[in-house]
């Protein structure tokens, strides 16, 4: 796991302030949470993690605000019918996930419980990449279903040690919430934010350069939504 403190040592060395005088502790801080961020929204895999799902009653699911304290992206996929949230988790029955438009076509009243009966097991997921927090499930759940679910989240934003100086590296022991792969791309966000600065040591040609190799390294010009989406097929 990446720790800021890390990310903000080799930030310094690049820059040629290892004192963090010209772009302060916090300043930098500031750019490592915006840069996690923008990692996740291009890649929601580097955030990702598998929880137990209890369903509500009805055809419509929705995810979580947050999950373990990080704020719940987008949905990745729907694993599995799970017989209890207790670990290690005992599977059920698999989940395929399904196109909206055949299953309208199929079964056009499929939402209606007197026409499909709500049951406590998944057969289907439907995904709508447009309401990424939100799913639909086939058959309608009667409310007692459980399934695994794939779900992106948002790591909580970088901050000092409680009552700790700001201004000494030793505060900012706190992980990023990112895999330690992504410590190169983060560092060139950083380093293109940077030298974006409206200073005198501002250079529009390294920020462009850092900018460049951090997208490249995300693959964000192309299409990176494709790689998470659960419509794909694998």
């Amino acid at each position: 796991m990446i720790v800021a403190s890390d990310i903000m040592t080799k930030a310094g060395v690049q820059l040629l302030d290892e004192d963090h005088i010209r772009w302060p502790l916090a300043e930098l801080a500031g750019w490592i949470n915006e840069g996690v961020q923008a990692i996740v929204l291009a890649k929601p895999s580097a955030s990702c993690t598998t929880v137990a799902l209890p369903l509500q009653k009805g055809t419509r699911q929705i995810l979580p605000d947050a999950i373990d304290d990080k704020a719940t992206l987008q949905l990745v996929g729907i694993n599995r019918n799970l017989k209890g949230a207790a670990e290690p988790r005992e599977g059920g029955r698999a989940i395929r996930t399904a196109a909206r438009a055949l299953l309208d076509a199929q079964e056009p009243n499929w939402h209606d419980p007197s026409y499909v009966p709500f049951r406590r097991e998944v057969r289907q997921v439907i995904y709508d990449e447009n309401v990424p927090t939100e799913f639909y499930v086939y058959p309608g759940n009667d409310g007692t279903g459980l399934v695994e679910a794939a779900v992106s989240t948002l790591p909580p934003p970088v901050a000092p040690a409680p009552d700790a100086d700001p201004d000494a590296l030793a505060s900012w022991l706190a992980p990023v919430g990112l895999a330690d792969p992504y410590s190169g791309p983060l560092l060139d966000y950083v380093l293109s934010r940077c030298h974006q600065k409206d200073d005198t040591a501002a250079d529009g040609v390294k920020a462009q350069s850092h900018y460049q190799l951090f997208a490249a390294a995300l693959g964000i010009k192309v299409q990176s939504e494709g790689t998470s989406n659960p419509n794909r097929r694998r």
